[in-house]
């Protein structure tokens, strides 16, 4: 297990930072860098931070072999079941994800599976709207992965070359399956991305304690800082009980819903967090 990350230098991280990454050493998790070297073409850009899955992809295959079944998700993933979301890659050199069923309108940094379905068609693909390709879950061999990388690494260069250009590594992804460049692998019978709290309005997952992963965006700042605060506290103990029994697992990560004294509690922290990032905006 590792974490690629673009900080190479620990002394420009918090204390508390610091300590959780001795934290996760101390359990085994290997370090491995990488610089940002994907970046989107603007810096204003939402999910700024979403290519650098192209920059782990190619950091985690240069110390494995080709063979190699290697697997990448977002550090918002739990793992409850790892050897029943493994067994269930596909063959070679298919490449494993997450397909994710948005409506044809639905919009992410002003491109929806509609939009890029016009894109594709520009391209000499289909028309109509693309499947979509999540990227928090990202599963292959190192030399798959490789080609994914390749392949997307010259599929935005088409884009340029026609002067066109899209944001995140969803987008890159879902354009690079409409056009047949690659072979995509649906996980989504043992993973998905499951929105959190009361206000997101997106449908409920069906039976998520049946599942091997959960993709959490919403539990960023709570359940995986709840997480955070267990590893710093030396309870790790009770976080793998927890992991280990679906029902426990649900209520820590606020899948199965949040009683309204942690609701409560959330909601100020989050509303903490915006002041605290108000104020340190206006002092820049």
């Amino acid at each position: 297990m590792a974490l690629v990350s673009n900080v190479r230098d620990r002394d420009q991280l918090s204390r508390r930072a610091a300590r959780l990454l001795d934290g996760l050493e101390s359990l085994g998790v290997e370090m491995l860098f990488a610089e940002y070297r994907h970046r989107p073409a603007s810096e204003e850009a939402e999910f700024a931070s979403s290519r650098y899955l192209f920059d782990a992809i190619e950091a985690a295959c240069e110390i494995c072999s080709d063979d190699a079944r290697v697997w990448l998700t977002d550090v918002d993933c739990v793992w409850l079941d790892p050897a029943r979301v493994m067994a269930a890659a596909g063959p070679s050199p298919s490449i494993g994800c997450i397909h994710i069923p948005y409506p044809p309108d639905w919009d992410l940094t002003g491109f929806s599976p509609v939009t890029l379905g016009d894109i594709a068609a520009q391209m000499g693909g289909p028309t109509g709207p693309v499947p979509w390709v999540g990227g928090e879950l990202i599963a292959g061999t190192a030399a798959g992965l490789r080609v994914l990388l390749a392949t997307c690494e010259a599929l935005e260069q088409r884009m340029a070359e026609r002067e066109l250009a899209v944001v995140t590594e969803e987008h890159v992804l879902s354009l690079a399956e409409a056009l047949g460049l690659l072979p995509f692998h649906d996980l989504t019978h043992v993973a998905q991305r499951i929105w959190t709290g009361p206000r997101h309005g997106a449908p409920p997952v069906e039976e998520p304690g049946r599942l091997g992963l959960w993709h959490l965006p919403s539990e960023k700042g709570l359940g995986f800082r709840r997480g955070a605060n267990e590893i710093l506290a030396g309870r790790e103990a009770r976080l793998a009980a927890d992991l280990a029994d679906p029902v426990r697992a649900m209520s820590r990560f606020n899948v199965a819903g949040a009683p309204w004294t942690r609701r409560v509690r959330d909601d100020a922290w989050l509303a903490a967090q915006r002041l605290r990032a108000a104020v340190g905006s206006r002092g820049r």
